[in-house]
């Protein structure tokens, strides 16, 4: 009975770990003072000459669309972070020159804008899902748009949680 049941526990916490993501954080990220390029595989911001995923400046964030490199993404609206374990077959967009793949404005990305306190706020439950420019796709999830997460502190600068997905 006891060999029956240490069996039963290992296979659970096997299968916990097996399917545990590895999420990262990104905090500060400067977007204020300057557009921020950054690298979802490194886990680094990098220069525009390097390999780079995203591109951050104000509350608009591009895509890398250059010749070379394809990186693709779509918005899942009433999704938790959490509970989003694989990665979508379909939905994917590039940037072009007329439209976002994030679109940008109050309410249609990933913020919402409040005339009255002029504050800007993640919204809750949209994920932003990304093909990056090696092939992977990670989800991410914009926490704040505030310097050290401080919704009084200064614009611009982003933290983000982001993890890899099936």
């Amino acid at each position: 009975m006891n060999k029956l049941v240490y069996i039963l526990l290992t296979g659970l916490f096997l299968n916990t770990a097996a399917s545990a993501q590895a999420i990262r954080t990104e905090k500060n990220l400067d977007a204020k003072t300057k557009t921020s390029f950054f690298n979802l595989e490194t886990g680094k911001a990098v220069k525009e000459t390097e390999v780079w995923d995203l591109a951050f400046k104000g509350t608009t964030i591009k895509l890398n669309s250059s010749s070379k490199v394809k990186v693709t993404a779509q918005v899942l609206k009433d999704s938790s972070f959490d509970k989003v374990l694989k990665a979508p077959a379909t939905g994917f967009k590039e940037d072009t020159q007329s439209t976002s793949a994030i679109p940008t404005g109050s309410g249609n990305g990933w913020y919402t804008y409040d005339m009255s306190t002029h504050e800007i706020q993640p919204i809750k439950d949209r994920v932003i899902i990304v093909k990056t420019s090696g092939g992977k796709v990670i989800k991410l999830d914009i926490q704040s748009y505030y310097l050290d997460q401080d919704e009084f502190g200064e614009t611009g600068f982003y933290t983000f949680r982001y993890a890899a997905l099936k």
